[in-house]
């Protein structure tokens, strides 16, 4: 009795410090894509995240190494996991070109159908079980996306469709990491996920290269440290507390995007935005919520 009381505190304790670094990690991305938002109305967006990917690769080789030498390269899903990496570079580049020409308030409201999307696909990827009720808030967050974007009104923005599209590469990115897992390392799949950036970024990077003044790549060198922090204060929450109670609060993004929105460019989200956003953060919540009861045998 007294052991199953010390592991039910450990499995408590775990999961405050698990929620608190989860707050860390909303902010750090937060001020990471204002940051980016900053640095893409000066600098063309593949040089930002080329040099981002300098970062998050050179880190992870030189950790991974460290930690496996050059077993950290073997792969039993090769092309999968080069895939998955190419398609994460694709969904970046399209959010810090999405940030040049939208408030950051409007495209977080707009990212939070991601975990919505993932669950979709999730299920002819992975060969999950969706039942009606996960369905139904796909549905109705669905609704919420349509009264963001508002297609056919006088208020529509087509740049809308951009972090749209952006998260739809995201949910399949979510999707197919999950799939690698079944076959490599987590190691493994970190650094082919920078390698695979990295790679990609060269080849694009220097036609558009502008050069930085000091202040210019300051900023940039700053994104790619942010990055790499804020993945890995996630990493670290998901090892302290089941991630059905961390993914929630990667909503606290849209308060932070507000906030940051509000102070830096003066923009904040009209009523239609802040409607659809909290549909699509509600839909979300309780699908977060059924996919806990379902694990859990309910």
């Amino acid at each position: 009795m007294t052991n199953d009381r010390f592991g039910a505190r450990e499995d408590a304790e775990g999961t405050r410090a698990g929620i608190g670094i989860m707050f860390a990690v909303t902010f750090t991305f937060s001020v990471m894509d204002a940051l980016t938002k900053m640095a893409v109305q000066i600098y063309p967006a593949p040089q930002i995240l080329w040099i981002r990917y300098m970062v998050f690769a050179g880190v992870t080789l030189a950790h991974g190494l460290r930690r496996r030498g050059r077993y950290l390269f073997v792969s039993r899903a090769i092309v999968l996991q080069l895939f998955r990496g190419f398609l994460l570079s694709g969904e970046i580049l399209i959010f810090i070109v999405a940030f040049r020409y939208l408030p950051l308030a409007d495209i977080q409201a707009i990212a939070a159908a991601g975990p919505l999307m993932t669950t979709a696909l999730s299920v002819p990827l992975l060969k999950e079980q969706v039942g009606i009720r996960r369905w139904s808030a796909i549905g109705v967050g669905a609704i919420g996306v349509f009264i963001i974007i508002r297609p056919g009104f006088a208020a529509f923005d087509p740049m809308l469709l951009l972090p749209l599209f952006g998260i739809a590469l995201y949910a399949l990115y979510q999707v197919l990491t999950r799939k690698a897992a079944r076959y490599d390392d987590a190691s493994t799949t970190v650094l082919y996920t920078g390698v695979t950036g990295l790679v990609s970024m060269s080849c694009v990077g220097p036609f558009f290269w502008v050069t930085p003044d000091w202040t210019g790549l300051a900023i940039m060198a700053a994104i790619g440290v942010l990055g790499m922090t804020g993945h890995g204060l996630l990493i670290k929450a998901l090892s302290l507390a089941p991630a059905s109670v961390l993914q929630p609060l990667n909503y606290l993004m849209l308060p932070w995007a507000v906030l940051w929105g509000y102070l830096f460019y003066d923009d904040l989200p009209d009523l239609a935005t802040i409607i659809g956003a909290a549909i699509v953060v509600a839909s979300g919540i309780y699908t977060f919520h059924r996919e806990r009861i379902v694990r859990n045998g309910g």
